[in-house]
């Protein structure tokens, strides 16, 4: 049972989402890496994704549409800078080539064994605190974090449920 204990943290020019999911890192650590999962829980509440290119490697790029529930699509580059399996992924959101106001931030996903169970921690790292304020503004971020990490919580209920 997936309970939900989301803990967010915002600092500065930080954001940090905690939770505890009762499954184990190598499962959690490859629904963060492999497309047949990202397309089933990336985004937000209401999005869905089309992955055009997926590289998961050190310098790899991944760039995908995020289709939003009004009909908007949002095109996305990350650039994976650190990856260890299964301990961490570090990633640089690089924008999406629309413009002077693209989103560019770090994100830093930690995988943490807890008994049988992982402990998440995603923290979004922005240039500064005007630029986190900025962003969640035009975009609710905080929020939209909050909605990524509930999906993934409804997708890994729905993959590891016992036959």
């Amino acid at each position: 049972m997936i309970k939900n204990n989301l803990e967010t943290v915002i600092e500065e020019n930080k954001v940090t989402y905690k939770k505890y999911f009762d499954v184990p890192v190598d499962l959690l650590f490859e629904v963060w890496s492999k497309p047949e999962h990202l397309t089933e829980w990336w985004g937000p509440d209401g999005f869905t994704l089309t992955i055009k290119s997926l590289d998961f490697s050190n310098g790899g790029i991944w760039e995908f549409i995020m289709h939003g529930p009004d009909g908007h699509d949002y095109q996305n580059k990350i650039q994976f800078i650190n990856i260890q399996k299964p301990k961490s992924i570090l990633y640089k959101h690089i924008g999406d080539g629309e413009g002077d106001e693209d989103v560019n931030f770090q994100s830093r996903i930690i995988f943490e064994t807890v008994g049988e169970g992982t402990n998440l921690i995603m923290e979004q790292i922005f240039s500064s605190k005007q630029e986190l304020e900025r962003v969640n503004e035009k975009y609710g971020a905080i929020e939209g974090g909050k909605q990524h990490i509930g999906n993934l919580a409804k997708y890994l209920e729905k993959i590891s449920k016992p036959n």
